[in-house]
């Protein structure tokens, strides 16, 4: 792996392989703004500390030395417990996107 590759290539990565490509559902995810995504993105800026604490945060299966230090694999082995969390996190995600479904489009049966 090219050692001065640019945050924005993994970012790419990530919303390509956990978003289907959906660079705002990613925004949502992690917090931030299309624009600030896309400049990620083009190269033309580089995440903060904030940004990337987001990012791994929102994606806890990403392997830090790799986003970082461009070292190892891309993604890390999670441990029971943490997997127990993300399935709970997904779980709950799901519920608030239904009943958000709910609110929105109104009971349609």
């Amino acid at each position: 792996m090219d050692l001065d590759q640019h945050p924005g290539k993994k970012i790419q990565w990530i919303i390509d392989h956990y978003e289907k490509g959906n660079k705002a559902a990613f925004a949502r995810r992690v917090s931030l703004k299309g624009p600030t995504i896309d400049s990620y993105i083009n190269e033309k800026t580089k995440p903060g500390y904030d940004a990337v604490q987001n990012i791994l945060r929102a994606y806890p299966e990403i392997n830090i030395d790799w986003f970082i230090l461009n070292q190892g694999p891309k993604k890390r082995e999670l441990s029971d417990t943490e997997l127990d969390a993300l399935e709970e996190n997904h779980r709950l995600r799901k519920g608030i996107s239904d009943l958000y479904q709910l609110y929105v489009e109104g009971d349609k049966k």
